[in-house]
C-alpha cells in the first residue's frame, strides 16, 4: 500500500513509522486508516522486531484529532469513530512486538491516546518550533470541547495514574510537561530534542537483539492478566511461559548460559 501521510522503513530489526501530515499530524479518517494498515504491515514483517512511531513535523508528535472531522457528526457517528479509533489503537497494543512512541513534541488528545497504546514513551525535554525553543506537553484536553477522550485515553491513563488522578487531568484538561510526565510514569525517559529519534532508535535496535518472543509473551501476560483475578492471571502467565519456552530463542538462551557465552537470538 502507498501512504500519503506516513512512511515505513525497517532497518537493523527496527520498524519505523514516521508521521507527516502538516502542520501538526492531526488525526483524520485518512491518517487513521493509514495507521491501521501500517500496523498490519509492520506487525507481519518478521524483520521488524521492534516498532518505533515518530514524527517528521518539528515540535509535534500528534496534536490531537482534526476537529473539522467532528463538526458534522451525529452522536451515532461519534460512537462509530470512537470505536474505530479504539480498534486501531488496540491493534497497536496487541502487537506481539515492543512498540515505542518517540514524542518529539506536543502529543495531545488522540495523539497522546496513540502514544499510550505503545509499550514505552520517550519524550523530548524541549523542542524547537520556528526557531523558538519550547517545552512540549502531553494532555487530554477533550473536555474543553464538551466531550471526552474516546480512543482509549480514559482507560489507559487510569491504568498508569489510577482512576482519580486520571479523572483530575482529564477534567482539568491539564497539560503535562516532560518532567511531570516522567515523574507520573507516563513516559519512561526524557532526552534532548535533537537526540530523541537517534537515541530511541538505538534503544530499539538493542531491544531487537534480545529474546523478542520471550518479551512478546511477557507483554501478553502482563496486559492480559492485569485486570484478571489472580488465578486467571497466573494461568495466562503459565501459558505464556510455555510458549516462550518452546521457542528456539529459549533453547539458545539456556544453552548460551550453560556454555558461558552471549546468546544470539533470532526471534524464533
Amino acid at each position: 500500500m502507498s501512504y500519503e501521510f506516513l512512511k515505513i522503513s525497517v532497518n537493523n530489526g527496527v520498524g519505523i513509522i514516521s508521521l507527516n501530515r502538516p502542520p501538526a499530524n492531526s488525526l483524520n479518517e485518512a491518517l487513521v486508516a493509514e495507521l491501521d494498515q501500517a500496523f498490519d504491515e509492520v506487525g507481519a514483517n518478521d524483520e521488524a522486531k521492534v516498532l518505533v512511531i515518530t514524527s517528521e513535523i518539528p515540535g509535534f508528535f500528534v496534536a490531537g484529532a482534526d476537529i473539522k472531522m467532528f463538526n458534522e457528526m451525529t452522536a451515532y457517528d461519534a460512537w462509530e469513530i470512537s470505536g474505530e479509533l479504539q480498534r486501531v489503537n488496540q491493534k497497536l497494543e496487541d502487537m506481539p512486538k515492543l512498540t515505542i512512541a518517540a514524542l518529539g513534541g506536543y502529543a495531545l488528545g488522540g495523539g497522546l491516546e496513540l502514544a499510550l497504546a505503545c509499550d514505552f514513551r520517550f519524550m523530548a525535554e524541549s523542542v524547537t518550533i520556528k526557531d523558538k525553543v519550547k517545552i512540549p506537553a502531553l494532555g487530554l484536553p477533550e473536555t474543553t470541547l464538551g466531550i471526552l477522550p474516546g480512543a482509549g485515553g480514559t482507560q489507559r491513563l487510569a491504568r498508569i495514574l489510577g482512576a482519580k488522578q486520571a479523572l483530575y487531568y482529564i477534567a482539568m484538561a491539564k497539560n503535562i510537561n516532560p518532567q511531570e510526565a516522567l515523574e507520573l510514569g507516563i513516559v519512561q525517559e526524557l532526552m534532548p530534542g535533537n537526540e530523541l529519534n537517534e537515541k530511541t532508535i538505538t534503544f530499539a535496535e538493542k531491544m531487537a537483539t534480545k529474546a523478542t518472543i520471550g518479551i512478546a509473551q511477557a507483554k501478553k501476560a502482563i496486559y492480559q492478566g492485569y485486570n484478571q483475578d489472580t488465578a486467571t492471571a497466573m494461568q495466562i502467565e503459565q501459558d505464556a511461559f510455555m510458549k516462550a519456552f518452546a521457542s528456539e530463542d529459549a533453547s539458545e538462551g539456556l544453552k548460551a548460559f550453560v556454555e558461558k557465552r552471549p546468546a544470539v537470538f533470532q526471534g524464533k
